[in-house]
């Protein structure tokens, strides 16, 4: 028997065979190819070639078996993503974005791995032209830390608020604001002005400076702002930077006063303090950070989760990065979780 011949015959039976199946179980064929292709893998071209069929019938086999549920795809997110904590904050708060960033037992662990996630969410949305404030806090360092953009962008990074002389260098605000320029090889504007002044009257004189003024008006008009989100305790960076007194602090916390946003306190219902730092204090107010399109904030302590709760409900945050544990117990403090759903979130 020649080859031609040969080939016309087997032809021949596959399409008899073809028929035959398509007659008697229409279900057959579908879940065979389904099986060629997801379970043992083979390729389309191979799948088409051993049953004599067109690479396009292929194709709309394996669509078949999606559409009559003979194929099911199920994606079973790893832990990192925790995709159900991060649906729940976002529908309760209003948010725009929300990363959860892994628990791990090591608090420095912890921060790193929140940092890297809020430096891996400023670089999707770094875009030429970008203005980002940025704020101060070892969280924010860290995530200067582990900026690392593909490319060179045509933006600026400016001081959200003042320094201290007495803040650690890498957790000052220009500090980290030069460092976040340096990759991407463009020069960050400073304010060059303290966090906070002794008497209102300093403070009025001081942001009419042209300098300062300029500095200022520039943050205020940023497309993104990056901060952390601090506390009113005595172990906080204010205090401990000498920016806020002990006195000082103790009296925000009998005020109700629960976190802070570059300077701003708010307690745990996310209204501003009504305290005279906010006349002294050079830095965006809660205002402005409402009316810049992307302000994100970073945290990773335990301790701060009714400084977290009360900073979403300023309205002055879009998008939330935390670590796990903190998130569910955000929620928690809102009555959104029950014992046993805190325990299913957490083992995800």
């Amino acid at each position: 028997m020649n080859q031609p011949l040969a080939s016309s015959l087997t032809n021949s039976r596959l399409e008899q065979q073809r028929d035959w199946l398509d007659l008697h179980n229409p279900f057959e064929l579908v879940s065979r190819v389904a099986s060629m292709y997801y379970l043992e893998e083979k390729s389309q071209i191979e799948i088409a070639k051993a049953l004599g069929l067109s690479r396009q019938k292929i194709q709309r086999l394996l669509q078949q078996a999606k559409d009559q549920h003979i194929v099911e795809i199920h994606v079973h997110a790893v832990p990192i993503l925790h995709i159900e904590l991060e649906r729940k904050l976002k529908e309760i708060f209003g948010l725009q974005d929300v990363v959860i960033a892994p628990f791990h037992p090591d608090e420095n662990y912890r921060r790193s791995s929140v940092a890297r996630a809020a430096a891996d969410y400023l670089e999707r949305n770094l875009k030429d032209g970008s203005v980002v404030a940025v704020g101060l806090g070892r969280s924010t360092s860290l995530t200067a830390d582990f900026f690392r953009p593909a490319r060179q962008y045509d933006a600026t990074f400016v001081s959200a608020m003042g320094g201290s002389p007495s803040l650690s260098a890498s957790i000052n605000p220009s500090e980290i604001c030069l460092k976040l320029a340096s990759r991407i090889g463009r020069k960050a504007e400073i304010l060059y002005a303290p966090a906070y002044l002794e008497t209102r009257r300093a403070h009025d004189m001081l942001i009419e400076q042209e300098t300062v003024k300029r500095t200022m008006d520039l943050a205020r008009n940023a497309d993104i702002a990056l901060m952390g989100i601090g506390t009113a305790s005595d172990e906080s960076i204010l205090v401990q930077a000498g920016c806020l007194s002990l006195s000082e602090a103790r009296r925000l916390r009998e005020m109700g006063v629960v976190g802070e946003l570059l300077g701003n306190y708010y307690n745990e219902q996310g209204q501003l303090a009504q305290s005279d730092l906010n006349g002294r204090m050079i830095s965006l107010s809660l205002d402005d950070l409402r009316k810049i399109p992307l302000t994100i904030a970073a945290a990773c302590e335990m301790e701060k989760s009714r400084g977290v709760l009360g900073a979403l409900r300023t309205k002055a945050i879009r998008t939330l990065i935390v670590e796990c544990r903190l998130a569910v117990e955000v929620l928690r403090l809102v009555g959104a979780i029950d014992t046993k759903e805190e325990q299913n979130l957490l083992t995800l």
